[in-house]
């Protein structure tokens, strides 16, 4: 009986995911984002034609400019902005809007709503990280190896590679750590009020990020400070710990939804 529960409630979490994948894909502001994620073809096509605007400070390898490639994307603001935006009209801009009532008496259990919810923000995020990361690859492959700023011989690894994809694996854990303070928020806020909540942290994170003492302990510390200390040990903390709060603040957004008057 357990088990037959358990398969329900798993084929119930999967069709309101296919559900909100599908109205994700009809929203306009993912769509902007899904067309800025391929900026890297535009930027790789400019240093090929030797476009004045776009200038590279040194020789890079098929792995920095890939990795490189997301952090210019989001350190650019509107586009971080617009996944925290997405992130919280998920849940916000349903309850805003009254659809949320609809959903919640089509399940048995909010929790499940909830969790279907954050799912598919999460894969929204990993979507945009990885159509960025394939923009640059082809962008690098066909484009930028045959200018100076790139390698010829595009396939061999280089010895920072490792750091650059654990940095970067590091601070998309940070993006997703922004889009789940902005999904909880929204619970709150509207969604665009919960997304520049959410920027704001970003601010002052960065802000806490130029005081030395504390710089290294500061979410965001490898996408904020230009000039960091990396090691291993460090990068697994800032990821552990953004795995942490991230399941704290789905645990209470699935308990103040569940307590929620709608």
């Amino acid at each position: 009986m357990i088990v037959s529960k358990n398969y329900l409630g798993g084929k119930k979490m999967k069709s309101i995911i296919l559900a909100e994948l599908y109205k994700l894909l009809k929203r306009k502001n993912f769509i902007v984002l899904a067309v800025l994620s391929l900026w890297s073809l535009i930027y790789g096509f400019g240093a090929f034609l030797h476009w004045d605007f776009v200038k590279f400070g040194a020789k890079l390898d098929l792995v920095t400019f890939t990795t490189t490639m997301w952090t210019f994307l989001l350190i650019l603001t509107i586009p971080l902005l617009l996944i925290l935006y997405t992130s919280s009209s998920i849940l916000g801009g349903e309850i805003q809007g009254g659809q949320i009532l609809l959903e919640v008496n089509r399940v048995a259990s909010k929790k499940t709503l909830i969790i279907s919810k954050y799912i598919v923000v999460i894969l929204s995020i990993l979507f945009l990280y990885i159509l960025n990361g394939l923009s640059s690859i082809i962008s690098y492959i066909f484009f930028l190896s045959k200018t100076e700023f790139g390698y010829t011989r595009f396939w061999e690894l280089h010895s920072t590679n490792v750091q650059s994809i654990i940095i970067s694996l590091v601070n998309l854990g940070f993006v997703l750590l922004l889009a789940s303070i902005a999904f909880y928020l929204s619970l709150h806020l509207s969604a665009i009020v919960a997304a520049f909540a959410s920027l704001g942290i970003y601010f002052l994170c960065q802000l806490l990020s130029y005081m030395a003492i504390i710089s290294k302990f500061i979410p965001g510390y490898f996408f904020t400070v230009p000039n960091y200390h990396f090691t291993v040990g460090l990068a697994l903390f800032h990821l552990l710990t953004y795995g942490l709060i991230c399941m704290l603040l789905l645990g209470a957004t699935i308990r103040v939804f569940e307590k929620k008057s709608l």
